[in-house]
């Protein structure tokens, strides 16, 4: 009982503090550093390392203004789930299982007895 509550009020909690912004613009940073590939072959002279760094660059925020872009699409067609929305549901998931799991596992220890089964045959 005292996880299940415990869980509801770090969900609640979670849900109302998180911001979610934050967490996208982080998520969109790592899947623009997934799918834009690195420095690679002909970068032996100085211009064309300046070359395709900027190369590089202009990729990586073409890309984030397509996901940006996909993420709005998302909201106008589906408004009852919104992209921020379904990220405090998950942080507040996440959240709650931690906390829960976490007061099981004090409350295991504190109330075991002395350490395991009492009967054991060997």
């Amino acid at each position: 009982m005292e996880g299940w509550i415990a869980g509801q009020v770090a969900f609640l909690y979670t849900f109302y503090k998180v911001r979610p912004a934050v967490i996208v613009d982080k998520c969109i940073e790592i899947i623009i550093d997934v799918i834009v590939p690195g420095r690679g072959v002909g970068e032996s002279h100085w211009i064309m390392r300046g070359w395709r760094s900027l190369e590089q660059s202009a990729e990586r925020k073409a890309r984030e203004l397509e996901i940006r872009a996909d993420l709005r699409n998302w909201d106008e067609q589906y408004p009852q789930f919104h992209h921020e929305l379904i990220v405090r549901y998950l942080t507040g998931f996440v959240a709650s299982a931690v906390v829960s799991s976490l007061v099981h596992g004090i409350k295991g220890l504190l109330f075991s007895g002395s350490g395991g089964r009492r009967d054991r045959r060997y």
